[in-house]
C-alpha cells in the first residue's frame, strides 16, 4: 500500500495518560508497534525513528513516543518510585486510552530498558521486542565505565552546545557524517527545554530500578541488535541479554555504532518487521 510521505506534524499527536499529557506520532493500521527512543539529550521519537515509520506504517499502527520529560510529552518530578517504573505504567495508560489492548516495543537504548520493564510489568500487554543498545546502566567485564558515549552523554546534558552535541553525535555513529547540522541544532534546542532541565535536576533523588534480575522474566520474543562499533553501550550487553532473556535472538551490524535504526535503516526495518510478523 502506497503512503504519502509522512513529516512530524502530520503525524503529531497527543493523549492524556493517566495523570500525564504525552506527545508521540502516529501512522498506519493494524498490530501496535510502539518505538521509545533513547535518552540522551534532546531525545524524542520522531527523531529516533523518522527512518522507520513509513516503512513500519505500512504494516502496523505505529506509534513514536515521546516518554515523560523528553520531547513534547510533559516535564515530570519523579520522587518516590523510578523513572522507569511510572514510564512504563505512563505507556500502559497511553494504550487504554487509545484502544491498544497489546503491543510491540521497539526500544532504542534507555526506550529498549523501558521496554523490558514493561514486557516485566505488563506481560499480558506484551507481544515482542525489538531491543536497540539497551540496558546501558549494566556494570561491563571488558570495557572500560564510563564508557566515551556516557561521557559525552554527560557532558552535553550539562552543557548542550552544538559542539558538546556534536561530540556525542561522534561517540555514537560510526559515520557521524549522516547527521545534519540542521539535526544537530535541533536537539540542542531540544536539549535546552527549560521544564524538561528542572525536571531532571529534580528527579535526582528518585531511586533507581535494578533491571539486571529482570531479564529472565521475559516472557516475549525478543530480538537484540547491536551495533558492533557501539561505543555508549558495548556489545558485551548484548551478550548478557541474549544470555538471560529465555526467548531471544541477537543480530549484529558491522559499521554501526549506537543507533543500528538510523545508520541501517533499511536493513533494520527488513529485519525487525520480519521478526514481527513472524
Amino acid at each position: 500500500m502506497a503512503l504519502m510521505t509522512l513529516t512530524e506534524e502530520s503525524t503529531s499527536r497527543y493523549s492524556q495518560a493517566g495523570p500525564y499529557n504525552v506527545h508521540y506520532n502516529e501512522a498506519g493500521e493494524g498490530p501496535g508497534v510502539i518505538m521509545l527512543h533513547g535518552g540522551g539529550p534532546g531525545a524524542g521519537g520522531w527523531s529516533n525513528f523518522n527512518r522507520n515509520i513509513e516503512a513500519f506504517a505500512r504494516r502496523h499502527r505505529t506509534l513514536l513516543v515521546d516518554v515523560l520529560t523528553y520531547g513534547k510529552s510533559e516535564s515530570v518530578v519523579f520522587a518516590d518510585e523510578p523513572a522507569t517504573t511510572v514510564r512504563v505504567r505512563a505507556l500502559r495508560d497511553l494504550m487504554d486510552t487509545l484502544g491498544i489492548e497489546r503491543a510491540s516495543f521497539v526500544g532504542n537504548s534507555l526506550g529498549g530498558s523501558l521496554a523490558m520493564a514493561f514486557a516485566v510489568d505488563y506481560p499480558e500487554r506484551t507481544d515482542k521486542l525489538v531491543l536497540m543498545g539497551a540496558a546501558g546502566l549494566l556494570p561491563t567485564l571488558i570495557a572500560p565505565q564510563p564508557t566515551e558515549g556516557h561521557r559525552r552523554l554527560r557532558e552535553a546534558f550539562t552543557n548542550p552546545t552544538v559542539e558538546t552535541m556534536q561530540a556525542l553525535v561522534n561517540a555514537m555513529l560510526y559515520d557521524p557524517s549522516i547527521v545534519s547540522r540542521e539535526l544537530l541544532e535541533a536537539r540542542v534546542e531540544a536539549a535546552r527545554n527549560p521544564a524538561h532541565r528542572e525536571a531532571t535536576a529534580k528527579s535526582r533523588s528518585a531511586p533507581d530500578r535494578d533491571q539486571s534480575d529482570e531479564f529472565r522474566r521475559i516472557a516475549a520474543r525478543t530480538l537484540i541488535i547491536w551495533g558492533r562499533e557501539d561505543r555508549v553501550n558495548p556489545l558485551e550487553i548484548g551478550l548478557r541479554l541474549l544470555r538471560d532473556i529465555p526467548d531471544s535472538r541477537l543480530l549484529v551490524f558491522k559499521n554501526c555504532g549506537h543507533w543500528a535504526q538510523i545508520e541501517h535503516a533499511d536493513e533494520f526495518n527488513r529485519v525487525a518487521l520480519e521478526f514481527l510478523a513472524g
